[in-house]
């Protein structure tokens, strides 16, 4: 009996492939998992990498900010939000600035920053109350809110647009005269490259609206107790100049750029009360603000204490020269308001009003 021959019963031995490999090789089970490693480890380098440069980015603008006279301040800064997120966390946010506009001095609750390591050109901010600024006059401001959102997107470096979105914010103003408070159900704005313009002019559209806005100054002033909703849209050209805040340096590049305003829409609505005004505004060699607005108002009756009977009114439109705006709102036009050389006029009849200062 033979005893190489295979037992009944038994399957047959494996049979040896060209050059001593099996045919039922373990390469096809372990490659997804390797290839897998790999890509979490290649991410998690990317990550590490892309969170350094955001540091290092974050120090050289706090840098730059510091030659332009400006200290700011993150405080227990951290970065985290592995694997997908870029989040920059401040315990508080500082600045002490001296500027045309007169803060010297603001603060902030937390704030985070949030971004994607692959789209680091949109960055979501959401900050937490209260805000507190001490202007160059000795008042100071305070902010809350409910939520309070910021959205920024940039194309090869330029700002493209700008959002910011606020809940309930409640703002109060303290100094000398007394203390005054604004509060509002909702405030939203939004800043964004017009490509409709020449590039040169680098344009912008800027957009600002508040609902049910509550304030005891213009109760009193048109006799009125309805919160009041503002539209606010403007279109300003080389506002670029201004990315790195409003100084005097940055102001007098936009003057001798030819920068300047126009107002394209400003519309208050308080209960059945209405005014609407467009027009330009720029400034002038003295650096004073200079320019033409010409308002429109419809069922206003009481301004600053004084009844306005609707005779007074009409010979008030007829000596703008202008035509009612088209709208079924029955707004009636005014004179122009100008802002010429320090003085400021309404149609044909200056007010009497101080001059108006150089802003730097």
């Amino acid at each position: 009996m033979n005893d190489t021959a295979p037992r009944s019963g038994q399957p047959d031995p494996p049979v040896a492939e060209k050059g001593g490999k099996r045919r039922n090789s373990r390469w096809g089970l372990y490659l997804p998992l390797g290839m897998l490693v790999l890509v979490v480890a290649g991410w998690s380098v990317f990550w590490s990498v892309a969170k350094g440069m955001v540091g290092k980015g974050i120090d050289k603008a706090i840098a730059e900010a510091a030659q332009r006279g400006d200290a700011w301040n993150c405080a227990n800064r951290s970065i985290s939000g592995y694997p997908f997120r870029l989040e920059v966390r401040c315990s508080d946010v500082t600045l002490a600035r001296t500027s045309t506009a007169g803060i010297v001095s603001l603060s902030t609750g937390p704030l985070v920053a949030i971004g994607q390591p692959h789209t680091p050109s949109h960055v979501i901010v959401q900050a937490d109350g209260p805000l507190r600024a001490e202007l160059a006059d000795g008042r100071k401001v305070e902010a809350r809110w409910e939520l309070a959102e910021a959205s920024q997107r940039l194309q090869g470096g330029q700002l493209e647009r700008l959002s910011l979105d606020v809940k309930q914010p409640v703002m109060t103003i303290g100094g000398v005269g007394g203390t005054t408070t604004l509060s509002s159900a909702a405030l939203e704005g939004h800043v964004r490259r017009n490509a409709a313009r020449p590039a040169a002019e680098m344009a912008h559209d800027l957009f600002v609206r508040v609902r049910q806005l509550a304030s005891g100054d213009l109760d009193a002033l048109f006799g009125d107790a309805n919160p009041s909703d503002v539209d606010v849209q403007i279109l300003g050209s080389r506002l670029d100049l201004l990315d790195h805040g409003i100084t005097a340096t940055t102001l007098e590049a936009w003057r001798l750029a030819g920068g300047k305003l126009d107002l394209t829409r400003l519309a208050l609505k308080k209960g059945i009360k209405q005014i609407e005004a467009r027009g330009e505004l720029v400034l002038d060699e003295q650096r004073r603000i200079s320019g033409r607005i010409e308002p429109s108002v419809a069922n206003i009756d009481q301004f600053a204490g004084i009844r306005l009977r609707g005779g007074a009114m009409d010979l008030a439109s007829a000596l703008s020269g202008r035509a009612p705006p088209a709208s079924t709102d029955g707004l009636k036009p005014l004179p122009a308001i100008d802002l010429r050389g320090g003085r400021v006029s309404l149609g044909p009849i200056r007010l009497p009003l101080p001059p108006l200062q150089p802003l730097y």
